[in-house]
């Protein structure tokens, strides 16, 4: 089929201003499909921030190209707005555009109502993880339960639309390190039904911030009450839950218990924040105002860590996973406060994040994977995977491979995941590479709820002092 005979197709971009949409992501995938004389276009933008503003376009090349080649309409949210409200206006602009797709981009905790109101259209919706948060989940029990309430009306609404198309771009989805993990552990399962039964994720942000930094922007920020596990997370929870789909044995449940959490403001009262603080202050650029961070931003878990017990189908335990993540660990940050920061034209973005993870597996007696990561954010990443099997199901000794610029080296990147969705919504069949390496939100139950049920047991912990059982023991 050739470009010409496609129907064009017209595009809501929610959070279209923001880094990963506008710069990282979407827009670059929009633009390569225009390219190739595929017939999109971007109708509208949905964003707080101006998409025609200057001083943001300055910033953002990519989407000065689409603003000046589509003249998009900009749809701007309304402080305290009434999701009827935003409803209306929402269907005011379809009915301008006649929106093919709509694509969720905004601050997790804005999702909910634009994809909602676009499922319930039947319109194809693409939505950048975690599909649903909820401001103050991490203090506020009856907040937290939101977000699995959500999440059931959506895919209750999802499913109420014949063959409507949902899809969550999901990286390590489709990175090849991660893919090739997921085809060992199904080989070891389909040939001798061995599920996962011991495992560790353990993950180093790495992400330093001035004190003052807290209150700037909601990339990866934490003005909404919610912090590391909202922004961070879900791609790790969504590779562990999905290699427990591929291998689930005699797994029926997970018990998840809660060890340990750490808040903004606990960090910050420890004095262990000032060491590089007092490094990097006389390097700013700009000053930014110290400010008392309001008890949302305190309250929001930095460093948390918990346990996944395995269950049959009797409670017996089969095996436990553990997964921690921790902002407080090596950041390579050597540039303090910078105009930008003060002007507010663009997200905050990290300076000097790290992308450190260990992820330890073993597949009962049979088989044991390792991936290992020690990257800061901006370089090539590179990922080494080793394996063992045992030898009488086809194990030969330690096998150790490195995939070298793991993200953009990878056969299926993020960008080729959003033109897929496009053209699938369009009517055409992309690749099956591209298509196999898709998370769809049928796919993403299991995740969403273990993700849910962290949030409850987070905000929980705020009102319980001694959630799990602990003995003190003294420094000699």
């Amino acid at each position: 089929m050739s470009s010409r005979s496609l129907r064009p197709i017209s595009v809501l971009l929610v959070g279209g201003c923001g880094h990963w949409a506008a710069a990282e992501n979407h827009i670059p995938a929009i633009l390569t499909l225009k390219e190739q004389g595929f017939p999109v276009r971007v109708a509208a933008i949905c964003d707080p921030r101006d998409p025609y503003d200057q001083a943001l376009l300055g910033h953002m090349p990519h989407l000065r190209s689409i603003v000046t080649q589509d003249r998009p309409t900009w749809v701007r949210p309304q402080q305290g707005e009434s999701t009827g409200a935003l409803e209306r206006r929402l269907q005011q602009a379809h009915r301008e555009d006649h929106f093919d797709v709509v694509i969720v981009a905004c601050d997790p905790v804005a999702h909910f109502p634009y994809l909602k109101w676009a499922t319930d259209q039947g319109i194809p919706v693409l939505c950048d993880k975690p599909i649903i948060c909820v401001e103050d989940a991490a203090f506020n029990p009856d907040r937290a339960a939101e977000i699995r309430r959500q999440f059931d009306a959506l895919l209750h609404a999802h499913r109420a639309q014949p063959d409507h198309l949902f899809a969550v771009p999901l990286r390590r989805r489709a990175n090849d390190a991660f893919v090739r993990v997921g085809e060992l552990i199904q080989d070891v399962h389909d040939t001798h039904e061995q599920s996962l039964t011991m495992g560790h994720i353990n993950v180093s942000g790495g992400n330093f911030r001035l004190p003052e930094e807290y209150a700037l922007g909601n990339a990866h920020g934490y003005t909404h009450g919610v912090g590391a596990l909202a922004f961070s997370s879900y791609h790790y929870l969504d590779e562990l839950t999905r290699y427990l789909l591929l291998a689930p044995g005699q797994i029926t449940a997970l018990r998840l218990t809660l060890q340990y959490v750490r808040r903004v403001g606990d960090h910050l009262a420890t004095g262990i924040n000032d060491v590089l603080g007092t490094l990097l202050h006389p390097l700013s650029e700009a000053e930014l105002p110290a400010v008392e961070l309001s008890d949302r931003i305190a309250r929001a878990e930095m460093d948390f860590a918990f346990t996944v017990e395995l269950l049959n189908s009797r409670r017996q335990s089969l095996g436990v996973l553990t997964y921690s993540f921790t902002s407080n660990s090596c950041s390579n940050r050597s540039v303090g406060a910078l105009a930008r920061d003060a002007e507010d034209a663009v997200a905050y973005r990290e300076k000097g994040r790290m992308s450190q993870y260990v992820i330890d597996l073993h597949q009962g007696n049979l088989q044991h994977l390792r991936l290992t990561k020690n990257d800061a954010v901006g370089e090539a990443y590179s990922i080494r995977l080793e394996q063992r099997r045992n030898p009488l199901v086809g194990g030969a000794g330690r096998l150790e491979t490195v995939y070298k610029n793991a993200h953009d080296s990878s056969a299926v990147t993020p960008r080729d995941i959003t033109a897929a969705f496009i053209t699938m919504a369009a009517g055409r069949t992309p690749e099956a590479t591209v298509t196999d390496k898709i998370a769809f939100l049928d796919g993403q139950v299991l995740t969403h709820r273990v993700f849910a049920a962290m949030y409850e047991l987070i905000a929980t912990h705020h009102h319980d002092a001694h959630p799990c059982p602990s003995v003190l023991v003294d420094m000699p």
